[in-house]
This record gives structure tokens, sequence and C-alpha cells, in this order.
């Protein structure tokens, strides 16, 4: 008997009893069906909060100088800005860069103080690095004439009950360490889907801050957007010589918990995915000993016959795999079909909106499965049937063949 009759008749083997044989098959679909949309949910979140961070504050480079990141004094500004700002309108691989001052201060009115970032900035640039402008919810994107405006963001807003056109005073340090305050009037609120950034950030014309020092000149940070994100190292690496008095960041630098959580999230669902199969084997091989218990009598006059011990355990393990592999195509091509569904139309998780922002992601969750997780998936699913295989099909060695055909 040769290996292409083994197959045939393992094949046939796993029909001879329909319902237990597709009842497996299906809890192996439904286990892959599972897996994958867990996968595409966390890939789809992990993507929304990266992307709104980076298209939000983060860009894909930012260029400080070194002394204001671990101070944040107002007189260390970016060192040969004019030279940076050269090479980068030079760069075919730069879309568009801003430039900011920022102070940390204190925002206060009459229902009270808080601690903020103010970042100045010149609205034309800055529409072209961040969509802050797009998340105005109530009132205008700097669209006054008077400098003095103000930009707040929402989680801000509800600390201090400010409204359209409410005052604030913004105190801060100026280059002599003296306390300086500036009036503003509200002219919009933002809300950015990370609350803990809408707390500490607001943002003004930097007009309204150079006028009123009068000593002060330059800027602090400049984020960079580029054409591809995967291009932050190549123009790191190409900025960083332009100025030792400046560090040159990608967003994974800035970003730390991110970028780790980018990182960690396949190895975090390879584990998860593994468990699930895990689980699903312990019922495959529940069936496969059920199965050989069934057959013990038919197995026993197999080997009676001549068949020997490799062929009857390539046979069951066989049996074993092909419910395996049966099962895997169907649980793929559905849950394919899944995903590039929500991939586009997403899912509104506008009912669980306030939690979501804690974690800096938006209400709506766009699936996303990279093709390369399908094969790995189904490499998983193909070594666990493997494994799978094994036990019953020692099982079914150790039946003998004399008391197995005495057997009704």
């Amino acid at each position: 008997m040769n290996l292409l009759t083994i197959i045939k008749i393992s094949w046939r083997n796993i029909w001879r009893n329909k319902l237990r044989s597709l009842v497996v098959i299906l809890s192996i679909i439904f286990g892959l069906l599972g897996g994958i949309i867990i996968i595409a949910m966390s890939y789809g979140l992990n993507e929304e909060r990266m992307n709104n961070a980076v298209d939000t504050y983060l860009s894909h480079i930012q260029i400080h100088n070194i002394l204001f990141s671990e101070h944040y004094n107002i007189k260390h500004t970016i060192n040969n800005l004019d030279l940076i700002e050269k090479a980068i309108n030079e760069d075919e691989r730069v879309v568009s860069y801003s430039k900011r001052i920022v102070l940390n201060g204190m925002l206060s009115n009459s229902n009270g103080s808080y601690g903020i970032q103010v970042k100045g900035i010149d609205p034309e640039e800055e529409v072209k690095v961040t969509n802050t402008y797009e998340k105005i919810i109530d009132g205008e994107y700097f669209k006054s004439k008077r400098d003095n405006t103000i930009l707040v963001g929402k989680k801000l807003a509800d600390k201090l009950n400010l409204k359209l056109k409410s005052k604030v005073v913004i105190t801060f340090q100026d280059e002599n360490y003296e306390l300086t305050s500036l009036l503003y009037r509200v002219e919009g609120i933002f809300r950015s889907g990370n609350s803990r950034y809408d707390e500490m950030n607001v943002f003004v014309k930097n007009k309204s801050i150079t006028k009123n020092l009068p000593g002060f000149n330059g800027y602090h940070e400049m984020p960079i957007l580029l054409s591809d994100i995967e291009l932050r190292g190549e123009v790191k690496k190409d900025l960083i010589p332009l100025s030792s008095d400046n560090i040159v960041e990608g967003w994974d630098d800035i970003s730390k918990e991110l970028a780790y959580a980018n990182e960690m999230l396949s190895a975090v669902l390879y584990i998860f995915m593994m468990i699930i199969l895990s689980g699903l084997s312990f019922g495959v091989i529940n069936t496969m000993l059920m199965a050989i218990l069934e057959r013990r009598k038919e197995i026993g006059m197999l080997m009676s016959i001549g068949m020997n011990r490799y062929k009857i355990f390539m046979m069951i393990s066989f049996e074993t795999i092909f419910l395996s592999l049966i099962a895997l195509p169907f649980g793929l091509i559905t849950s394919y079909l899944i995903v590039e569904y929500y991939s586009v139309v997403g899912i509104d998780l506008s009912v669980v909106e306030a939690g979501l922002e804690n974690f800096g992601v938006g209400t709506r969750l766009y699936f996303k499965v990279p093709n390369e997780e399908y094969f790995y998936v189904s490499l998983m699913v193909f070594v666990i049937s493997i494994f799978s295989s094994i036990f019953p099909s020692i099982r079914a060695l150790k039946i003998n063949p004399v008391e197995a055909t005495k057997t009704i």
C-alpha cells in the first residue's frame, strides 16, 4: 500500500461521519474568523492611534534645540535655521514643514488656572503639516484679523468653562526669566481625538508672542511632513549634520510608547492566535480519539492483515491534518471578505467615545490586516494540525490487533 492509497483512505475516512467532521471543520473556521477579526481590530486601532498622533501633532520628523528639549527654556531656539530650511526646501522627500514657538505656561480665567503648552504657529503653514484645522468643532480656525486669538482643546474648555470669545490669560517666563502675561480671546475649540492632548495644548498666532517679546527671535520646533513615513530614517540622517546644537527626531523617537506598541503588536497577536488555535487543536484531538475508539476493531483488522504501524500512523495523521486543511481556506476567505468590508465601512464606536479619546483613538474603527499575516496564520494552522495529529496516531498504534478483532 503506497502513500497515495493511504491519503485516499484517510480522505474517505473523515467523511464516514459527516456530521462530526463538519462540526470540527466549522469550529476551526469560526476560530480562524474570530482570531483574524481580533487581529484586524488590533491593527486598525493601533494604526488609527498612530495616524491620529502623526497627523495631529507629531508629524514624521521634528527638530528642536537640544537644550530646549531638556529644559524648555524660551531662549533655546533652533540653531542654523536658514541652513536647515534651505536643505528642506531642496529635498523632494519633504512635502511640507512648519515653524513653531513653544511655551510652557499657565492658562487662567475666572474659573481657575491650568498648566498648558502654547504652540505659536503661522496658521497658513500649520495647515500643511497637521490637521488641527479639521478638528475645529466650534468657532473658526484663525479667521479673525486680530492677533490675540487662541484655539483651545475641548477637554480644556470643559474644565475652565471656556466658550467662544471667552477671555483667557497665558502666563509664562520670558528669556530673562521674568513672568509675562498675554491676553487672548477664544476663537475656536478643537477636538483632536486625544483628550490628554486637548487638555494640555493650545494654539496661538506666533505674531502675538513675538510682538510682545521684542528681544526674542527664532523658533523652538519644526515639524516636517514627508511623502512616506518610512523615509524618516533617511531624512533624519541627512539633517543631523547641519547642526550639532539641534536634535532631529522621528515620530517614534518622540512618542516611544506608540513606537513600542507598534513593535510589540505582531508578537502579542501571534501569541493570541496561537492560544486560539491550540484550544481548537484539543477539539480536533478529542474528535480523532473518539473516531479511533469507534474504529478500534477496524484498525485491529488492518494490523492483522499486514498493515504496518507506520502506515496506520500516517493514515490517522492525514485524517487529522485534512480536518484543519479543509477549514483553512474557508476561514481565510470569510475573514478576508469581512476585513475588506469593514476596512472601508468601519465600525462606529461613538458609544465609547470618551474612553477611546483617552487612548488617542477616533470613534470609527477600520479593520486592517497586512497580507503577510494571512500567510503566517496559515502556517500556524498547518503546524498546529501536525502536532494535533501526533497524539491520536500514537493512540491508534497502541491498539492490540488480537484484542481489537474480538470486540463487537
